[in-house]
C-alpha cells in the first residue's frame, strides 16, 4: 500500500506530462476566413479592373499618334527613333542611358542621365523592358502603363497610377566587372 501511495503522484505527473505534449491545431484570427482574405482578393480585382481600362486609353492614345508604335509581351508600347545594328543590350551589363520622362499629356516629369547595372532592377520594370528592345546607340519612345512604372503608391513628383512616356538613348553597355 505504501508503494502504491508513492507511485500515484509519480503516475499523475507523467500522464500530466504525456498529455501537455501534443500541440494544439492553429486557430484562424477571427478577421480572416479559410479562403483567404477578401480584402486582399477585392484589391487585386480592382487593380485588375483598373490596368484593363488603362491599357484600352494607352490603346487609344497609341491609335491616335502618328508613329508606329509596337506593343510588348510585357504591355509596354515601343516605337524604334534611331535603330542601330550595335550588339543587343545583355543581362549583367552596366548601360548609361539619356531619358526625358513625360506623363500622357506631354508635360515632362524627368530628364537625365542614368548608369543601372542592367537585370538587376535597379530601375521600374518597364522602363527595364524598354532597355531590354534596345541595341547600344538607339533612340525609342517607350509608353509604360502604371502597372510596369511606379504603380499605386507612386514616387517623388511621380503620382499614383501615372502611366509614363520615354523618349531613351542607349548610350554605353560594358560589361560588369565580376
Amino acid at each position: 500500500m505504501k508503494t502504491l501511495n508513492h507511485l500515484f503522484p509519480v503516475i499523475i505527473i507523467f500522464c500530466i506530462g504525456l498529455s501537455s505534449c501534443t500541440k494544439p491545431s492553429p486557430q484562424l484570427p477571427s478577421n480572416k476566413t479559410a479562403n483567404g482574405n477578401t480584402a486582399i482578393q477585392s484589391m487585386l480585382e480592382m487593380n485588375k479592373v483598373l490596368a484593363l481600362k488603362e491599357d484600352s486609353t494607352i490603346q487609344a492614345m497609341v491609335d491616335e499618334q502618328a508613329i508606329p508604335y509596337i506593343k510588348s509581351k510585357s504591355g509596354i508600347w515601343y516605337s524604334v527613333i534611331h535603330a542601330t545594328n550595335s550588339d543587343s543590350l545583355i543581362n549583367d551589363s552596366i548601360v548609361t542611358f539619356s531619358y526625358k520622362m513625360y506623363d500622357l499629356n506631354g508635360a515632362e516629369m524627368l530628364s537625365e542621365k542614368k548608369t543601372v547595372r542592367f537585370g538587376k532592377k535597379e530601375i521600374p520594370t518597364g522602363l527595364e523592358d524598354g532597355l531590354r528592345l534596345m541595341r547600344k546607340g538607339e533612340t525609342i519612345r517607350l509608353i509604360v502603363p502604371w502597372y510596369l512604372a511606379y504603380g499605386m503608391k507612386g514616387e517623388d513628383n511621380i503620382p499614383p497610377y501615372t502611366s509614363l512616356m520615354y523618349l531613351i538613348v542607349s548610350e554605353i553597355t560594358s560589361p560588369q566587372a565580376h
